[in-house]
Protein backbone atom coordinates (compact mmCIF):
# COMPACT_ATOMS: atom_id res chain seq x y z
CA UNK A 1 0.00 0.00 0.00
CA UNK A 2 1.35 3.40 -0.95
CA UNK A 3 1.40 6.36 1.44
CA UNK A 4 -1.25 8.06 -0.70
CA UNK A 5 -3.53 5.02 -0.53
CA UNK A 6 -3.03 4.93 3.22
CA UNK A 7 -4.02 8.61 3.43
CA UNK A 8 -7.27 7.83 1.57
CA UNK A 9 -8.15 5.06 4.02
CA UNK A 10 -7.26 7.25 7.00
CA UNK A 11 -9.45 10.08 5.68
CA UNK A 12 -12.39 7.74 5.08
CA UNK A 13 -12.00 6.35 8.60
CA UNK A 14 -12.81 9.84 9.96
CA UNK A 15 -16.25 10.01 8.31
CA UNK A 16 -18.72 9.78 11.20
CA UNK A 17 -21.48 7.19 11.48
CA UNK A 18 -24.59 8.50 9.73
CA UNK A 19 -22.72 10.92 7.46
CA UNK A 20 -21.40 10.68 3.92
CA UNK A 21 -18.64 12.34 1.92
CA UNK A 22 -17.99 12.46 -1.80
CA UNK A 23 -14.97 10.98 -3.54
CA UNK A 24 -13.99 14.59 -4.32
CA UNK A 25 -14.20 15.66 -0.69
CA UNK A 26 -11.89 12.82 0.31
CA UNK A 27 -9.51 13.71 -2.53
CA UNK A 28 -9.42 17.33 -1.34
CA UNK A 29 -8.96 16.23 2.28
CA UNK A 30 -5.79 14.33 1.36
CA UNK A 31 -4.45 17.30 -0.61
CA UNK A 32 -5.16 15.98 -4.12
CA UNK A 33 -8.49 17.56 -5.13
CA UNK A 34 -8.44 16.11 -8.65
CA UNK A 35 -7.79 12.52 -7.51
CA UNK A 36 -11.44 11.41 -7.26
CA UNK A 37 -10.87 8.29 -9.36
CA UNK A 38 -7.81 7.39 -7.32
CA UNK A 39 -9.95 7.58 -4.19
CA UNK A 40 -12.54 5.30 -5.80
CA UNK A 41 -9.93 2.81 -6.94
CA UNK A 42 -8.34 2.76 -3.51
CA UNK A 43 -11.69 2.15 -1.84
CA UNK A 44 -12.51 -0.63 -4.29
CA UNK A 45 -9.45 -2.39 -2.89
CA UNK A 46 -10.20 -1.54 0.74
CA UNK A 47 -8.66 -4.40 2.74
CA UNK A 48 -10.67 -3.53 5.88
CA UNK A 49 -14.27 -2.70 4.83
CA UNK A 50 -15.57 -3.21 8.37
CA UNK A 51 -13.01 -0.82 9.86
CA UNK A 52 -12.76 1.63 6.95
CA UNK A 53 -16.36 2.64 6.14
CA UNK A 54 -16.05 2.97 2.36
CA UNK A 55 -19.83 2.68 2.08
CA UNK A 56 -20.03 6.26 3.39
CA UNK A 57 -18.39 7.64 0.26
CA UNK A 58 -20.73 8.65 -2.57
CA UNK A 59 -20.55 10.38 -5.94
CA UNK A 60 -20.66 14.15 -6.30
CA UNK A 61 -24.13 13.95 -7.84
CA UNK A 62 -25.42 12.22 -4.70
CA UNK A 63 -25.74 8.79 -6.27
CA UNK A 64 -24.49 5.77 -4.37
CA UNK A 65 -21.63 4.63 -6.58
CA UNK A 66 -20.15 1.16 -6.52
CA UNK A 67 -19.63 -1.07 -3.52
CA UNK A 68 -18.10 -4.53 -3.12
CA UNK A 69 -21.35 -5.87 -1.66
CA UNK A 70 -23.50 -4.23 -4.33
CA UNK A 71 -25.33 -0.93 -4.44
CA UNK A 72 -28.42 -2.31 -2.69
CA UNK A 73 -26.35 -3.29 0.34
CA UNK A 74 -24.55 0.07 0.34
CA UNK A 75 -27.87 1.90 0.25
CA UNK A 76 -29.31 -0.23 3.09
CA UNK A 77 -26.21 0.37 5.22
CA UNK A 78 -26.44 4.13 4.70
CA UNK A 79 -30.15 4.13 5.54
CA UNK A 80 -29.55 2.10 8.71
CA UNK A 81 -26.83 4.49 9.84
CA UNK A 82 -28.90 7.56 9.00
CA UNK A 83 -31.79 6.22 11.06
CA UNK A 84 -29.45 5.06 13.81
CA UNK A 85 -31.02 1.60 13.54
CA UNK A 86 -29.02 -1.42 14.60
CA UNK A 87 -29.91 -4.58 12.69
CA UNK A 88 -30.90 -7.61 14.80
Amino acid sequence: MTPLQRSVLEAVATVPHGEVRTYGQIAAQIGHPRACRFVGTTLARNPFPILIPCHRIIRADGSIGRFFGGTDLKNRMLLLEKRKVVPP
